[in-house]
This record gives C-alpha cells, structure tokens and sequence, in this order.
C-alpha cells in the first residue's frame, strides 16, 4: 500500500494530502473577501443562478466573445465551463447587477482576458429576455 504525501497548510498549519486543498481553504477566502470588503452571497443567490442560465440559454450557450472574434460558435453542453460576465462591473454599477442588458456568455478565458473593463473588446448587442426573467 502506497503511503499518502502529506503538505502542511501555510494558512493554518495542518497537514493534508498531496494533490488535494486543506479543508480551511474555502474559509480563508471568505475571510480574504471580507477584509476587501466584497464579502456578499451574490453569486450562490437563487435569483442570479436562475438568471444566469437564462442568460447562457439566451446567447445559444456559447462563448459570444470566441463567436465574434474567432468566427467560431461553438456550443458548450455544460453551463459550468461558461460565465455570465457583467458588462459594467458590479463594484461600480450595482444598480446593474441583475439587468440582462448588462450581461453575456463567455468562457472562463475570455472571461479573465476582459476583466474588469467597462467595454467589451467585441461587437455584441445584448437582448432583453423575453417574459419575467426572475
């Protein structure tokens, strides 16, 4: 029987398996959101996770910024590999937060590369959802 390689954790000082992430993990980045000051349940809240993929099913569940840039649209069957991006960020513009005119499909790549700029790099003109959306 193999024996398991244990790491000490930098945080707390346990030790857990190699491969794997301390169990304390997910508290520190709480603790990491709240002394920035973006402690808040926006993202696991029913009304965004329903818009989300009412969002994801609105932009035919593919990446639109890969569809404008790459001429390339590729439908993506697990709306876990897609993000909802807000188009004005939520830090500035709250008021926008739950409006589907503010928000589009991307990948986890675009995702990253867009950041937190107030445009978007591609031509993309979002569609209200048609009927109540919450």
């Amino acid at each position: 029987m193999a024996q398991k390689i244990l790491k000490k954790c930098n945080k707390c000082l346990q030790k857990y398996e190699y491969g794997k992430s301390c169990s304390c993990l997910s508290q520190h980045n709480r603790k990491m959101l709240k002394i920035k000051g973006k402690e808040d349940n926006f993202y696991s809240s029913p009304v965004w996770r329903k818009l989300r993929l009412q969002i994801i099913a609105r932009d035919l569940k593919c990446c639109r910024r890969c569809a404008a840039m790459k001429n390339n649209l590729i439908t993506i069957s697990d709306t876990e590999d897609l993000e909802v991006h807000h188009i004005k960020p939520r830090s500035k513009y709250p008021e926008l937060e739950l409006e589907p005119t503010n928000l589009v499909t991307i990948c986890k790549v675009c995702n990253l590369q867009l950041g937190t700029r107030e445009t978007l790099d591609f031509k993309f003109e979002a569609k209200p959802l048609k009927g109540p959306c919450l």
